[in-house]
């Protein structure tokens, strides 16, 4: 929901940083495995109830997920970049409710119901922009991406939101899952309405 404006306020920073690693010649894809490798950290301590680490650590993820997007836009997107963004991401969006899992297995209910929330607004996701990319539909410049992106209540940064809240206030994990997921699937019924009123049109 507020992922335009927080991508608003961090693109000078990141387009700065993203010119100084351009003269190295690093390629964004390394950004990409790099984040991904730091997320698998932060998935060890969040099993090991190292939540400062974990918390560490899931900041370096989400700092080079935006990182890397920077480069390419300045290198040069590719189709395949984009493929290792979009996989190493949803991964990483997994493997952080599922520590809380190895690390108490009570938690498996409201985990459970977090992750199918996921399942339901990434495939709305994919699906919304296949569906619109196989009938040509205009984009608009403001969403002008490797691929159509639609938006919803619970976005990139309400996600990481709820991560850090799992892990500041993890005795209260239940309702926050519970919480996020329903907010979830709210975003999935709006991208199905948005999705059959747009191909109807």
């Amino acid at each position: 929901m507020f992922d335009g404006q927080i991508n608003k306020i961090l693109k000078p920073a990141l387009y700065v940083l993203a010119k100084k690693l351009s003269q190295f010649k690093i390629q964004a894809n390394t950004i990409t495995f790099i984040g991904f490798f730091l997320g698998l950290c932060c998935f060890y301590f969040t099993v090991n109830g190292m939540f400062i680490y974990a918390s560490i650590f899931l900041f370096l993820n989400r700092f080079c997920d935006g990182l890397d997007g920077a480069l390419a836009r300045l290198v040069g997107e590719t189709d395949i970049g984009a493929f290792y963004d979009i996989v190493s991401d949803f991964l990483f969006y997994s493997l952080f409710p599922i520590s809380f899992i190895f690390l108490d297995i009570e938690n498996a209910y409201s985990i459970c119901f977090l992750l199918l929330s996921f399942v339901a607004t990434q495939t709305t996701f994919l699906a919304s922009a296949w569906l619109v990319e196989k009938n040509k539909l205009l984009i608009s410049e403001n969403q002008k991406k490797s691929f159509f992106y639609i938006g919803g209540i619970t976005e990139g940064f309400e996600t990481i939101l709820c991560f850090i809240l799992m892990l500041l206030f993890y005795d209260f994990i239940n309702y926050i899952a519970y919480i996020f997921g329903t907010l979830c699937w709210i975003t999935f019924i709006t991208r199905v309405i948005f999705i059959r009123k747009l191909l109807k049109s």
